[in-house]
């Protein structure tokens, strides 16, 4: 596992972790670490890729989460909240905020201080090469998008940093993704910077950044953060 970096300005309060999957490794020792309940959604995928890069991100997740609250990683408690978006259950005071995405042989963990961050969200992708991009985009971009999309001089690439920062936003909002797709309006934006067109007036601050990401991957990290007082 490694931290990821990402172009200044750098949002204060907000970690980000890499970890790289070998899809034929044995993760008996990681499953330990997992409540029952994380150890029967494991046994629910039916390739191993995918129970491989479930319980290995989970139990890292743990393991990040164990050392801020100061206990084992198996004893870290999560909750489920509105569209089952996980959060750390903890007694008393503020719990740091996470979220995690994995695809293909890679994973992203956010974790971001709730004393100057209100929401995070963080999404990676495989960048598949068969996409049909008109039809992505037809279904999930905003006129905008698709505008921008067609005069790109790569439209694959265009494709997958508007979606990773589409999934992002909505995972920081913790609303459902497949209903809110056109609500958001991504833009590329100075210093990997996303500029966002939002058409929820609630969703007012939240900020986007591309992120570094192995090759043949687009990765994007999203947050609000809480108002100086």
């Amino acid at each position: 596992m490694r931290p990821v970096s990402w172009p200044d300005p750098r949002p204060a309060g907000i970690e980000v972790y890499r970890l790289d999957f070998d899809l034929d490794a044995d993760v008996s020792a990681e499953r330990q670490l997992l409540a029952f309940a994380e150890r029967a959604q494991a046994d629910r995928y039916a390739r191993t890729a995918d129970r491989v890069r479930f319980t290995a991100t989970r139990a890292a997740l743990r393991g990040l989460l164990a050392r801020r609250v100061g206990c084992q990683p198996a004893d870290v408690r999560f909750a489920a909240g509105l569209y089952r978006k996980p959060f750390l259950d903890v007694a008393g005071g503020d719990a740091t905020l996470f979220n995690v995405s994995h695809s293909g042989a890679h994973a992203l963990i956010a974790l971001a201080d709730p004393r100057v961050v209100s929401a995070v969200g963080i999404d990676i992708e495989a960048c598949r090469s068969d996409v049909d991009a008109e039809a992505v985009a037809s279904l999930a971009f905003t006129g905008s998008e698709r505008r921008a999309l067609q005069e790109a001089g790569d439209p694959l690439q265009a494709l997958y940093s508007r979606w990773v920062g589409k999934e992002a936003v909505l995972k920081a909002v913790g609303v459902g993704v497949a209903e809110h797709l056109q609500s958001i309006g991504i833009h590329s934006g100075a210093n990997g910077r996303y500029v966002l067109e939002c058409a929820v007036a609630e969703w007012s601050g939240l900020q986007a950044v591309a992120l570094d990401a192995p090759t043949g991957y687009a990765a994007a990290l999203a947050w609000r953060a809480k108002e100086s007082t």
